[in-house]
C-alpha cells in the first residue's frame, strides 16, 4: 500500500532579526509567485533543507545567516491511517513531532550526510515512507539517501530542466545508479530462475552452510579453546592474557564514566536551552518605559542605561542559545562514539570473561598441553577448510555477477520502455514536442538527454517529468511526495509558449498529489498573475506571493502578532525534554 506526504503549511522565523513567513498549501495545485530573486526558489530549498537535504545549503546562505529556524506541518496516510508531523530544523538540528505519540524526535548534528545522526534521520524516513533502495558505491551497497526520496518529485531551478536526475548532486556516485534508481521506482522485480542461476545458488548456499559451520564449531568447541589457553599457559602467557582483560575492563569503565558525565551535561544543556528560551519571549514584553514590571506592573525606567542593558541581555542570551546548540551538537557526536566503544568493549570481554573460567579450570602441565596438541592439529584442519570454502565462495559470486542483466529483467524493463513511451509521446503531442523513433529519446532507461534546444527543450524536460510521475504512481507500495516544479518558465519564453505549458500542467496534474510550482511574475513590469488565474486555475489552486511580487529577496517580513502562537509552539517543541 502506498504512503502518502502532504505539506499543509510552512513557518519562518529569525530570531535575530524578529522577522517571519508565513503560508498554507492546498490540496491540490499551489502557485508560488513573485518577482525574479524575490525568493521563490528559496521557499522551495528551505522545505527540503527542512527535510534534511543538504544539497542545496549553498544557495541558502544568506538566509540562514538571519538565524532562522523552519517549521513544516505535513500529514501521512499509510494503511488508511493520517498521522500529522511537525519537522523543524534550526541550523544542523531538526525536531520531529507526531500527533499520535505527541514526543519529540531530535537529530543533532545532521548538516554532515556521512554523520551517525544524518544515518539515524535516514532510517526514519525509510521506516516512515517504507523506503528501502539500496545503491552501491565503491565501499559496497548501502541505503540511498534522503536525496533519492525526493528525487523523482523535484525539478530544480537550475539544472532540473536540462538534465534528468540532477537536480540534486553526487548521484552519480552511485555505481549503475540510473538503472538501479528506474528499477525501484518502477518495481522491476530481478526474477532468477534461470537453471545455470539456480544450480549456482545451490552450490553457493551448501558452501556458506559449511564455512558457518566451521566457524562456529571454532568459536563454540570448548575442548578447542581450552587446548589454545593450555598451550598459551604453557608457554608463559596465562598472565598476560588476565592483564588484557584488566586493561580491557579499566577501559570500559572510563568510557561509561565518560558516557554518564556527557550524558548529564547534554540534559543540563536542554534543559538551560529551555529556561533560556522562554525567558528569551518574556524579555520581549519587558522593554524600558513601555512594558511593565512583571512583579510590581509599574512602568519601567527608561533612562539610556536601562535600553542599553535591555539589548544587550537579548543579544547576550541569543549567543548563548547558539553556543549552547553548537555544544549539544559535539556532546550528541561524542556520545555516539563512546556508546559504540562501550558496545564494543562489552562484547569482547564477555568472550573473555568465557576463555578465563576455561583458562582457571586447567592444570597447566606438560602432560595436558600434550594431550591439547591434537585439538589444535584439528583447530588447524578448520582453519584450511575455513580458507578454501572462503575462495569459492567468492568465485561463485563473482559467477553470479553474470546473470545480473537476464532476459527476464530486460524483458520487465522493455514492458516500461513502451508505457514510458506512450505516455511521454502523448505528452509531446499536447506541447508540440517533435515525436522521434529512436528509442533513446522515447524509453526512460535510455533516454538520458534531449535532442532539443530552448523552448522546445524546457517542453521535452516538463513532457518526461509528467509522464514519469504518471508511470510510477502505477508501481505498488512507492510512496507519493508533493509534485515540485520549479521556475516552470525560462527567461527567454514568449506568452503563447507560457499559456500552453500552464494549460498542460492544469490539465494532467497528478490526482492524488499536490503539484507545487513557482512562476516569476513582477507586477510592476506588465503582470500576467491574474489572468493566470482566471483563465488556468482552478478554485482550489493555492497561490503564494512572495515580496507583493516586486521586491527582491523578501521572503521573511516583520513578524506579526498574528503569528505568535505558531511562533510559541514551535518553541515549545524545540524546549521539549
Amino acid at each position: 500500500m502506498k504512503t502518502y506526504l502532504t505539506i499543509n503549511q510552512i513557518f519562518i522565523h529569525s530570531e535575530a532579526n524578529n522577522k517571519s513567513f508565513y503560508t498554507s498549501f492546498g490540496k491540490k495545485l499551489n502557485v508560488i509567485y513573485g518577482a525574479n530573486t524575490a525568493g521563490k526558489s528559496t521557499l522551495i530549498q528551505l522545505i527540503l533543507f527542512t527535510f534534511g537535504i543538504n544539497d542545496n545549503k549553498a544557495k541558502l546562505t544568506k538566509i540562514l545567516e538571519e538565524n532562522i529556524f523552519i517549521r513544516l506541518d505535513v500529514a501521512v496516510k499509510k494503511n488508511n491511517e493520517i498521522i500529522e508531523y511537525v519537522f523543524i530544523r534550526k541550523d544542523e538540528t531538526i525536531y520531529i513531532k507526531d500527533s499520535k505519540s505527541k514526543k519529540v524526535l531530535t537529530f543533532n548534528g545532521i548538516s554532515g550526510n556521512t554523520s551517525v545522526e544524518h544515518a539515524k534521520l535516514k532510517e526514519f524516513f525509510n521506516e516512515l515512507l517504507d523506503f528501502n533502495l539500496i545503491l552501491e558505491s565503491k565501499n559496497g551497497v548501502s541505503k540511498a539517501p534522503i536525496e533519492t526520496i525526493f528525487l523523482p518529485y523535484y525539478v530544480s531551478q537550475d539544472v532540473g530542466w536540462v538534465y534528468l536526475r540532477k537536480s540534486f548532486s553526487n548521484l552519480d556516485f552511485y555505481k549503475n545508479f540510473k538503472d538501479d534508481f528506474l528499477d525501484y521506482y518502477l518495481g522491476i522485480t530481478k526474477l532468477e530462475n534461470k537453471e545455470q542461476r539456480k544450480e549456482l545458488e545451490n552450490v553457493l548456499s551448501e558452501k556458506k552452510f559449511q564455512y558457518n559451520f566451521y566457524v562456529n564449531f571454532e568459536r563454540k568447541d570448548q575442548a578447542i579453546i581450552a587446548s589454545k589457553l593450555v598451550d598459551d599457559s604453557f608457554k608463559g602467557k596465562g598472565q598476560e592474557f588476565i592483564d588484557i582483560i584488566a586493561k580491557r575492563k579499566k577501559d570500559l569503565l572510563q568510557h561509561e564514566n565518560s558516557y554518564v558525565k556527557k550524558t548529564n551535561l547534554l540534559t543540563y544543556n536542554n534543559q538551560r536551552l529551555s529556561v533560556i528560551s522562554k525567558v528569551s519571549r518574556n524579555h520581549s514584553k519587558q522593554f524600558p518605559g513601555k512594558d511593565n514590571c512583571p512583579i510590581c506592573q509599574q512602568v519601567l525606567p527608561n533612562d539610556t542605561k536601562q535600553i542599553y542593558e535591555y539589548y544587550q541581555e537579548e543579544n547576550d542570551t541569543i549567543k548563548i542559545k547558539q553556543r549552547i546548540q553548537t555544544e549539544n551538537k559535539k556532546i550528541q557526536s561524542e556520545l555516539n562514539s563512546l556508546n559504540k566503544k562501550i558496545n564494543e568493549l562489552r562484547s569482547i570481554l564477555e568472550d573473555d570473561y568465557r576463555k578465563h573460567v576455561i583458562y582457571s579450570n586447567n592444570n597447566v602441565t606438560l602432560d595436558e598441553w600434550i594431550k591439547a596438541q591434537a585439538d589444535i592439529k584439528l583447530e588447524n584442519s578448520i582453519h584450511e577448510n575455513i580458507g578454501v570454502l572462503a575462495i569459492d565462495i567468492e568465485e561463485i559470486k563473482e559467477q553470479l555477477k553474470d546473470f545480473k542483466n537476464d532476459d527476464d529483467i530486460e524483458s520487465e524493463r522493455l514492458a516500461k520502455n513502451k508505457d514510458f513511451k506512450k505516455y511521454y509521446n502523448f505528452n509531446n503531442q499536447k506541447l508540440d514536442v517533435s515525436i522521434l523513433n529512436d528509442s533513446r529519446f522515447n524509453y526512460v532507461y535510455e533516454l538520458s538527454s534531449f535532442p532539443f534546444q530552448g523552448v522546445e527543450l524546457h517542453l521535452a524536460v516538463l513532457s518526461y517529468h509528467f509522464a514519469f510521475n504518471k508511470i510510477i504512481n502505477e508501481t505498488e507500495s512507492i510512496h507519493r511526495l508533493p509534485f515540485i516544479l520549479d521556475s516552470i518558465f525560462k527567461e527567454d519564453l514568449e506568452g503563447n509558449s507560457k499559456k500552453k505549458i500552464l494549460e498542460f500542467i492544469c490539465n494532467n496534474l497528478p490526482s492524488d498529489t499536490q503539484t507545487i510550482i513557482s512562476i516569476a511574475d513582477n507586477k510592476t513590469k506588465d503582470s500576467k498573475i491574474e489572468d493566470y488565474r482566471k483563465d488556468f486555475f482552478a478554485n482550489n489552486t493555492q497561490l503564494i506571493c512572495i515580496g507583493d511580487s516586486t521586491n527582491k529577496e523578501s521572503i521573511l517580513k516583520p513578524h506579526s502578532q498574528e503569528l505568535d502562537e505558531v511562533l510559541n509552539e514551535t518553541f515549545e517543541i524545540m524546549e521539549f525534554l
